[in-house]
């Protein structure tokens, strides 16, 4: 199952009350959707690095580890998997300072089942765009790689408005030289002008290094 997490997102249910676990695995079976069941964040945890897809569903109660205390210590891992917390307990303020520290939602356990199945999917929907979003930024930071130092040196004028003439002027080559550099840096990012370049270079992290570039 793990192999197909990127076609097929699971659910990871966390937590030690089996009847609750049933009762919100088919739920989510019932829309077709994977579930994974653990009794124990810890067994969880074990296996956290390796899981992208997907959202969890944790107890906030549990005695290892508080469901807080669980999106802890997937935030410190940089594990960004959406969690959803199910609880009987958590007051006005325990909600509104986690979800401020990221948590996706709070679900009340007596919860309409309809709408935990609409918090879930939201979260799944999360998942997978920031997951796209992540393959095309390495997948522009890829195109970038394969530019030489002078296309680089023209992609970074081009990007400040410059005309074809001035970027001539400030590296000393000809408008035609100027002009084919262009071309070919284009047709390695597979863009078509400069608006559609900086599109691209928006793709990428500014705080990563990209040819001595920052699009920050």
């Amino acid at each position: 199952m793990r192999g197909n997490e990127s076609i097929s997102p699971t659910v990871y249910m966390i937590d030690d009350d089996p009847n609750d676990v049933l009762i919100i695995r088919r739920l989510c079976e019932s829309v077709g959707l994977n579930v994974e069941s653990f009794i124990s964040p810890q067994d969880f945890l074990m296996q956290a690095r390796s899981i992208e897809s997907g959202c969890i569903v944790a107890d906030l109660m549990m005695p290892e580890m508080t469901g807080l205390q669980l999106h802890a210590e997937l935030k410190d891992s940089r594990t960004e998997i959406p969690i959803i917390v199910v609880t009987g307990h958590a007051d006005a303020r325990t909600c509104r300072n986690a979800l401020r520290d990221g948590v996706f939602d709070f679900v009340e356990k007596s919860f309409n089942p309809h709408d935990l199945l609409v918090v879930i999917q939201s979260a799944i929907e999360e998942n997978s765009k920031k997951i796209t979003e992540r393959q095309l930024r390495e997948r522009a930071m890829k195109q970038f790689e394969n530019l030489s130092k002078r296309e680089d040196e023209v992609m970074k004028l081009l990007v400040t408005g410059m005309t074809l003439k001035s970027i001539a002027g400030e590296l000393g080559i000809s408008v035609q030289t100027a002009s084919k550099h262009r071309l070919r840096l284009f047709e390695k990012l597979d863009v078509q002008n400069e608006v559609e370049l900086v599109k691209l270079l928006m793709r990428i992290d500014p705080a990563l290094p990209l040819n001595g570039y920052s699009a920050a």
